[in-house]
């Protein structure tokens, strides 16, 4: 008895081992089913999968491999047809995607070296006991800020509640560097949601500072290759943007804001009738060397004018180090990739 059912035993193990080679190596029987119906973005999913159950298997190691490269040139394609419809930011991602699958695609390596990372920042000071008891029985209000950028695009930026700093992210194709400095404030304003008298939520945008669509009318002063050092810590560039300077006056923008931009070795001049310098960017941290960019506005100050009800705006001058936002925006560690320049460019009126 004993004898028969050790034989039993053993007959079903071995029917159970055929079982657990064909679980295990169903993912892969699917990919390679997929790979033959050229159907290669699902085949690597498949392949994937089969690698994580079964990460010693040399096999599927190379079948994902392959794939990966297929799946890499797919994307690379697509990226040439989104930069061609000017979809920068869907054809970047792109860009991403076939380089994390192919570090080795050459074709997308070279293509990396045309983009410039951007960090645009800054913070906005106000009240929100100034408003009116109808705007503070909204359902939802987050602060906001819309940035226009070179290429007639607007960014938007939430602005914290907690700390009133805003930053955001963009990335631009063979942009000359002086092109960044073109960056400036469209509006500061705060998105509200409320429910209708029929119990629907509405959603609207009170702008308070307007400064519209603007770009410079000219540019120039530019010079490539000159200037660039060392990549150094912006912490330690701070510093210099203390001041004795008294603050200016609130100051209401026109319907109407045109400048010009011009290169002075580090200082950017901002040339407008207004004489004022709100729109556009305090400072411009330039990294030549890994591409990337910290466009930085400042600290913004809105006050509401009680008559009017209007808001005004001016950039606060840092009389001390507390004053600088810069310092608690550094603490933020996914940001500090951004954090390093090679040169720097002041906006002056």
């Amino acid at each position: 008895m004993r004898s028969l059912r050790l034989t039993i035993r053993r007959k079903l193990f071995l029917l159970f081992i055929p079982w657990l080679l064909v679980g295990c190596s169903f993912h892969y029987d699917q990919g390679l089913k997929l790979e033959q119906e050229q159907r290669w973005a699902e085949a690597a999913i498949e392949y994937r999968i089969a690698a994580i159950e079964d990460p010693d298997n040399e096999e599927i190691r190379e079948a994902l491999t392959r794939m990966n490269i297929r799946v890499a040139a797919e994307n690379f394609e697509i990226y040439k047809q989104y930069l061609k419809e000017k979809e920068y930011h869907k054809a970047f991602r792109r860009l991403e995607t076939a380089l994390s699958l192919n570090p080795d695609h050459s074709d997308a390596r070279s293509e990396m070296n045309h983009w410039w990372h951007l960090l645009i920042t800054g913070k906005v000071e106000l009240e929100f006991s100034r408003f009116s008891s109808n705007l503070r029985l909204a359902e939802e209000m987050e602060m906001q800020v819309l940035i226009n950028t070179p290429k007639g695009k607007i960014l938007t930026g939430k602005i914290s509640s907690e700390s009133r700093i805003f930053f955001l992210e963009d990335v631009v194709y063979k942009a000359l560097p002086q092109q960044i400095a073109e960056y400036s404030i469209n509006t500061i304003g705060l998105k509200i949601k409320r429910k209708s008298s029929e119990g629907f939520l509405r959603s609207e945008f009170k702008k308070f500072v307007n400064f519209r669509e603007l770009s410079p009318l000219q540019v120039s002063g530019w010079k490539n290759n000159a200037g660039y050092e060392a990549p150094k810590d912006a912490l330690d560039h701070r510093p210099a943007l203390l001041t004795n300077e008294k603050q200016l006056s609130p100051w209401n923008p026109p319907r109407l804001v045109t400048y010009e931009l011009k290169f002075t070795g580090d200082i950017i001049k901002v040339l407008s009738e207004t004489n004022r310098t709100e729109f556009a960017p305090e400072v411009l941290y330039l990294n030549k060397a890994d591409r990337r960019a910290n466009i930085d506005f400042g600290v913004y100050q809105l006050e509401m004018n009680g008559s009017g009800r209007k808001w005004s705006i001016r950039r606060k001058k840092y009389n001390n180090s507390g004053d600088d936002y810069f310092y608690g925006l550094s603490r933020n560690l996914s940001l500090n990739r951004y954090f390093y320049y090679d040169r720097v460019f002041r906006f002056m009126p």
